[in-house]
């Protein structure tokens, strides 16, 4: 067994034999300890530093092979530094995504049906065979397609959070597109945001990003960080059309508490003087206790949009008290096609 052991710690030490200089998978920009530049922040109370925070949820209420129904939450936020303003946007809908055939097409056909907040929503159809839709040789599957209505949800919502007035958009994850059809409304909110001089931003929680040499990228740079003894910090990484067409990424450390650096995407007409005030933006709101170096609007809007599992379940049996028994135990039938697994899990 140590021989193995040993071969596998091995491994994982050469994964981890970062270079002294590189470049970003897909991206235009070297990379080298230079490339790590300090953040300094004074507080000056007079500054506008206001953001709004997007971010969406959803949790499954029904599914076979052909059909989903998820109940979906998009949520928005405006904050000043630590203090949450008077401002809120929410909406609850569920979305109805089935697989259907035209010729020998087949399709994702999605309705959208408003509980709370509608957010209205024109949901393409989208061909399995799309590019945008397809994983290597196979058709793009249910899974990806259901995730389609709240994504398109949360890009409506630039425009509901730039009426709170807010010079900085941040949406819950990066700003790159994979939908047939997302880039147009991407394109329509990065318009409107920059008609009304704001910024349209994404921060992501978590970073698949490497080196052309195949090293994690976010810890090439957080060794360069600690070789300068930065606490606080950003790296410009560059431009790429494959992670975010529209975007400029950097990696940002936002206290010197926090024990990571996060991705963050910025609408690329930003200038350098936007960059550094949405930094500051940022770093002002970071500063909750039990997560230091992350948005606290972003926490916010994570808490809210959140969609129970029970809430789900509630929505399921006001449905199947709706169908007559042989329609209810036809589901069930459909349903038990994607359930073998929660069986073996259940054996122990």
């Amino acid at each position: 067994m140590e021989d193995y052991l040993d071969r596998i710690s091995q491994s994982i030490k050469r994964s981890l034999s970062f270079p002294e200089r590189t470049v970003a998978h897909g991206f235009d920009g070297a990379l080298d300890e230079g490339s790590v530049a300090e953040i300094t922040y004074e507080e000056d109370p007079s500054e506008d530093l206001a953001l709004s925070a997007i971010d969406g949820g959803s949790n499954t209420i029904i599914k076979t092979p052909t059909l989903a129904l998820v109940l979906n939450r998009v949520y928005c936020n405006k904050f000043d530094r630590m203090k949450k303003l008077d401002f809120v946007e929410l909406s609850t809908f569920v979305s109805s995504t089935r697989v259907v055939t035209d010729g020998d097409r087949v399709l994702f056909e999605t309705e959208v049906y408003p509980q709370q907040g509608a957010c209205p929503l024109e949901m393409p159809k989208v061909d399995t065979n799309d590019p945008e839709m397809r994983i290597g040789r196979m058709r793009g599957d249910l899974d990806r397609a259901i995730s389609m209505a709240r994504r398109f949800c949360e890009w409506s919502f630039v425009s509901r959070a730039l009426g709170s007035g807010a010079g900085f958009i941040v949406m819950d994850g990066s700003l790159q597109t994979a939908f047939p059809g997302e880039s147009e409304l991407a394109n329509r909110a990065y318009e409107e945001a920059g008609s009304r001089g704001a910024v349209v931003a994404g921060l992501s929680k978590s970073s698949m990003i490497y080196t052309n040499e195949g090293y994690p990228l976010v810890g090439f740079l957080n060794m360069m960080a600690g070789r300068g003894g930065l606490s606080r910090w950003m790296a410009r990484v560059g431009r790429s059309e494959e992670w975010a067409p529209r975007a400029e990424v950097y990696f940002v450390r936002l206290h010197e508490g926090a024990d990571r650096a996060f991705r963050l995407d910025v609408f690329e007409r930003a200038g350098e003087a936007e960059v550094a005030r949405l930094v500051r933006s940022l770093q002002a709101n970071s500063r909750y206790f039990a997560y230091p170096g992350y948005p606290y609007a972003l926490i916010d809007a994570h808490a809210y949009a959140r969609v129970g599992k029970e809430e789900a379940m509630h929505i399921r049996d006001l449905i199947l008290d709706k169908l007559d028994l042989e329609d209810a135990s036809r589901l069930e039938q459909a349903e038990r096609a994607l359930m073998g697994h929660d069986v073996l899990d259940e054996l122990g």
